[in-house]
C-alpha cells in the first residue's frame, strides 16, 4: 500500500499544495494567476434532490455514453451521489473512442487489481464543482501581447479536475505528419489534444463535453503497467 500511494501522488504530476481542491463553506470561483488554471471550488451536504440529479445524469451517460460510463466514469466512488446541485464539468469519451482503445490496455482498465489507478483515470475526465463552458475555455486574454503568428493568447492554460490538471490549448487541423498545421477555432484538454467535439448542457448546472480521446495523461498507463503482475 505504501508502494501504491507513492504511485498515485506521482500520477497526480505533482501539483502545488495551493492547487489542490479544499472545502470553504461557499463556491469560489479563482484563476491562478502563476500557473493560468481554471479551480473551482464549493462544499454543500447532499439532498434527496440531489440524489435524483445524480440518478438522471447516469441515465444519460449509460444512453448516450456507455462504454464511457461502465469502464471509465463508474470507477469513481459514489460518483453520482456526489453530483449536487451545483455546477460540473464531464469530458466523456465517445463510444468510438472506446471501441479504439488498445486490448492491453482495456484488459488493465477492468482489471480489479487496478482499481485505485483506474479511479485515477477517471477522476481526469470530471471537475465536480464547476461549469466550464466551451466559450470560457476558448476565451482570449488580450491584456498580453499575440503570438508571433498573431494569434492571442487563451485566458486560461489549464482545468483543475478531480484527477489533477489538465492543459487546455487550441486545436490545430491540415498540414501533413505534424507540420503546417492551422488552428481550426477548437480546444483541447490534455496532453494528448483531446478535442471537444461537442458539448450539452445536463441537469440544472452541469456540462458535458464530448472528446475525440481519454483526457488523463499518457504517465498514467506506466502505473497500470507497473502493478498489472501477472499471476498475482
Amino acid at each position: 500500500m505504501m508502494i501504491l500511494s507513492k504511485l498515485l501522488i506521482a500520477a497526480s504530476m505533482a501539483l502545488p499544495a495551493a492547487q489542490a481542491f479544499t472545502s470553504p463553506a461557499a463556491p469560489v470561483a479563482r484563476l491562478h494567476q502563476r500557473e493560468n488554471t481554471l479551480t473551482v471550488l464549493s462544499a454543500e451536504t447532499p439532498t434527496t434532490e440531489d440524489a435524483k440529479e445524480g440518478q438522471a445524469i447516469k441515465e444519460f451517460l449509460q444512453e448516450n455514453y456507455p462504454l464511457f460510463e461502465s469502464t471509465i466514469f463508474s470507477q469513481i466512488p459514489n460518483v453520482y451521489a456526489s453530483l449536487k446541485n451545483e455546477p460540473f464539468t464531464i469530458f466523456c469519451a465517445s463510444d468510438d473512442v472506446m471501441v479504439d482503445i488498445d486490448q492491453k490496455r482495456k484488459l488493465q482498465i477492468s482489471d480489479p487489481r487496478n482499481v485505485e489507478i483506474t479511479e485515477k483515470l477517471a477522476s481526469y475526465h470530471f471537475i465536480p464543482t464547476g461549469k466550464v463552458t466551451r466559450e470560457r475555455l476558448q476565451r482570449e486574454d488580450w491584456s498580453v501581447p499575440k503570438t508571433a503568428d498573431g494569434v492571442a493568447a487563451l485566458s486560461i492554460g489549464g482545468v483543475l479536475t478531480a484527477g489533477g490538471e489538465l492543459r487546455v490549448g487550441r486545436s490545430k487541423s491540415g498540414g501533413f505528419m505534424g507540420f503546417g498545421a492551422k488552428e481550426d477555432g477548437g480546444v483541447v484538454i490534455g496532453n494528448n489534444d483531446a478535442k471537444i467535439v461537442k458539448s450539452v448542457n445536463v441537469g440544472k448546472e452541469g456540462i458535458i463535453h464530448e472528446v475525440d480521446a481519454l483526457v488523463a495523461p499518457d504517465l498514467i498507463w506506466r502505473y497500470f503497467d507497473q502493478l498489472r503482475i501477472p499471476g498475482f
